[in-house]
């Protein structure tokens, strides 16, 4: 039996908010990841809302702000 990756268990557990709303998008449709353009090291995660609409984001670790 093959063990869930880190990247897996995380998305099962529930953790997963919007950077931008703080919405729980946990098993939703349409929601993006992707490392901060400016420090590369936080994890940014955008819904479906947040980027239909451009809702700013700022990253936790430095502070960048995108759209």
């Amino acid at each position: 039996m093959a063990q869930a990756s880190a990247e897996e268990t995380r998305y099962a557990s529930g953790d997963l908010k919007c950077t931008s709303c703080g919405r729980k998008v946990d098993y939703v449709k349409g929601v993006v990841t992707f490392t901060c353009p400016s420090c590369g090291e936080a994890e940014i995660v955008r819904c479906p809302t947040c980027r239909k609409q451009a809702n700013p984001y700022t990253c936790p670790n430095c502070g960048f702000t995108g759209p």
